[in-house]
């Protein structure tokens, strides 16, 4: 009896270790079979997207002085500077210039069977011919169909039909973490797959000068890949591939196929997009702005001005309010207000609620169109020279700032420390009323008087500030 029980504990103990090593093997080969499956996903998205992705190359010519193939005069002054002059090439009329074809390449995605490339602007700007070459070996001369700078995207059009056409995704919908499938010809090897995930969304405040809402990627990304598609698992674009921080690091940038979307059909009807505009600067709030505007909620966008004109100056909209919806929609910073005011068209109303004072209020303004360079554009710069952010004095800047005794002239609304607004004395709350004896009552007077200005050799400004006016002098 004793023996029989061992016997069967024996048993039951083999069929436990077998069948736990079943179990083991079953996992392993679930896991091949996973690996198996994910990299065959990797080889069904390049299969069906790769026939839509084309390369482009760019020929411009550009005007060079002798010495800049090496650096500006490198060798000036030095011991060398005779031996090397002209080396190269053929001696050279010294400082004379001279011009010579550049050569340079990207990637592009078919997104219309008429011929239709999109990619980036960058890619192709200032090209005196642009041609593209498709994943079959076929080439074709190419024109610019049309552009939009602050996107930095560009529509191609070729003379070829029935090409393939890519899948465009819904970048809305992307998720961090999800996979992120970059095609493209990174220094100049065409078709090449790099896989990664979606490392962020919404990024910004990358310098680049474009509308910023970049999706972030670690998918391999190179100089040659501007202006190829990002693509999800099922082979959709969700993005177009626009930048990097540095080559090597695994960041980098790709527009939202969704913005580049309400643009496209613009692009290839009218060569450009007329985008619908506030009228307005924007900035974030901070936490000192907060307690200056005395709001609680760090959610919301700053008005920083309000250009004249403009459907946010004829809608009352003015200087220091803090928008916190769109049409009821929530927005957190200039990013998403930006977002949803592209939503809109030109000419639509849009309801805003916002604080002012500290009090909610809701305002209607009715959008108008971006000009191709608004007055935005110009005062900023301006503005960064001196480091001060201005506005054109109105009857309720008056008010808000309680202004007595002067009608026109320029309102300083913020100053940077250390700038050169700061060293000059200016303050927040100042009127300028003249700069070097010119009387300055607008914006661009205020503009034309600080490019002439030669603050090395002394500049006279006349400010009036808590009902007193008065002159103060600065030599940088």
């Amino acid at each position: 009896m004793i023996v029989l029980s061992f016997l069967f504990l024996l048993s039951g103990l083999f069929f436990c270790i077998s069948s736990s090593d079943r179990a083991d093997s079953l996992t392993k080969n679930d896991k091949l079979t996973t690996a198996k499956s994910l990299g065959q996903a990797f080889v069904d998205v390049a299969k069906k997207v790769q026939p839509s992705v084309v390369n482009v190359t760019t020929e411009k010519t550009v005007t060079m002085k002798p010495w800049e193939r090496y650096g500006e005069d490198f060798f000036k002054g030095s011991p060398f500077e005779d031996f090397f002059k002209g080396f190269g090439g053929p001696p050279r009329e010294k400082g004379k210039e001279f011009r010579q074809k550049q050569r340079s390449g990207g990637s592009g995605v078919i997104v219309d069977k008429e011929g239709y490339v999109l990619t980036n602007l960058h890619v192709i700007e200032g090209a005196d011919t642009i041609k593209v070459r498709l994943n079959d070996g076929r080439e074709f001369p190419a024109t610019l169909k049309g552009q939009d700078r602050r996107t930095d995207l560009a529509v191609l059009s070729i003379k070829a039909k029935d090409l393939p056409v890519a899948t465009l995704g819904d970048s809305d919908k992307l998720e961090v973490g999800e996979w992120a499938i970059a095609i493209g010809s990174p220094f100049g090897l065409e078709h090449t797959v790099t896989v990664g995930v979606i490392s962020a969304k919404g990024r910004s405040g990358l310098g680049t000068g474009t509308y910023e809402d970049f999706v972030q990627t670690d998918a391999s990304i190179n100089p040659g890949n501007s202006g190829g598609p990002l693509i999800n698992i099922d082979g959709e674009v969700i993005g177009i591939n626009a930048m990097i921080i540095q080559p090597g690091t695994g960041i980098g940038f790709a527009i939202p196929i969704n913005m580049a979307k309400q643009i496209l059909s613009d692009l290839i009807k009218h060569g450009k997009f007329v985008r619908p505009w506030l009228g307005i600067s924007a900035q974030d709030l901070t936490p000192e702005m907060m307690e200056h505007f005395k709001v609680k909620e760090k959610d919301g966008v700053l008005v920083g001005q309000v250009y004249p004109e403009t459907g946010a100056e004829k809608g009352g909209l003015l200087s220091g309010d803090i928008i916190k919806s769109v049409d009821d929609k929530s927005v957190k910073n200039v990013t998403e207000l930006v977002k949803e005011i592209q939503k809109k068209k030109v000419g639509q109303k849009v309801k805003l609620n916002l604080i002012r004072d500290g009090k909610a209020t809701t305002m209607e303004i009715t959008l108008t169109a971006m000009p191709d360079k608004p007055e935005a554009a110009k005062e900023k710069e301006t503005e960064e020279k001196l480091g001060a952010r201005i506005q054109e004095l109105s009857p309720q800047l008056a008010a808000r700032y309680k202004i007595t005794g002067v009608k026109k002239g320029i309102l300083v609304v913020a100053v940077e420390d250390g700038s050169l607004a700061d060293e000059i004395g200016l303050q927040e709350g100042d009127v300028i009323l003249e700069i070097n004896r010119k009387k300055i009552e607008t914006v661009k007077d205020f503009e034309k008087a600080v490019k002439e200005t030669d603050f090395e050799k002394g500049a006279l400004f006349q400010l009036h500030r808590k009902g007193s006016s008065f002159y103060i002098t600065y030599k940088k």
